[in-house]
């Protein structure tokens, strides 16, 4: 699979959050051989971690074929994160806003420079107490009829383990390496 130029930022990111991914979680990662060499395409991705954003652009990352994630735009102010996520070109959504088109046609300018925008089609972390996905939202259905780009469905779990959402004490549990 051919390495696309992923730019400096992506791999300062990299740089930063891999470390510490290596060393917290236990990886078994398969489904590489599905994500395109070449051209536009979608993830489509469950979210059921706050964590699980950096284990799945690791994976991708791995790949050579770095993932434009769509974010809730309050994500991108001020901070570090925020600096973070738009140097790499990471996507605000500005929800319920007069801007909230804006993240559709950056997805789909994106996949028409041949990028991956990867989708959490709930929009958010899952409420489910079984951490299944909940009824999806239609942006990455609306984006691949358009862009005519396939979707590639991605399952990850574990970040759920090491940080579970909405957990009243939300704190980490790292310790044993989590899968």
């Amino acid at each position: 699979m051919s390495r696309r130029r992923i730019g400096f930022w992506y791999r300062l990111a990299a740089v930063i959050a891999k470390p510490p991914l290596v060393v917290l979680f236990k990886r078994d990662w398969r489904g590489m051989d599905h994500i395109p060499a070449d051209g536009g395409f979608i993830t489509a991705v469950n979210h059921n971690s706050y964590l699980d954003p950096l284990s799945y652009a690791h994976y991708q990352y791995n790949t050579g074929r770095v993932p434009r994630f769509l974010a809730k735009a309050g994500l991108f102010e001020g901070s570090f994160v925020g600096l973070m996520l738009r140097r790499t070109g990471q996507i605000p959504v500005y929800r319920e806003t007069t801007n909230a088109l804006d993240a559709f046609r950056a997805a789909v300018d994106a996949i028409e420079r041949g990028e991956c925008v990867a989708f959490y089609p709930e929009g958010t972390l899952t409420r489910d107490p079984a951490m299944w996905p909940m009824a999806g939202k239609t942006g990455a259905a609306r984006v691949a009829l358009l862009t005519k780009a396939p979707v590639i469905p991605v399952a990850q779990w574990g970040a759920n383990l090491a940080m579970p959402p909405y957990a009243r004490e939300n704190k980490l549990r790292l310790f044993p390496g989590r899968p």
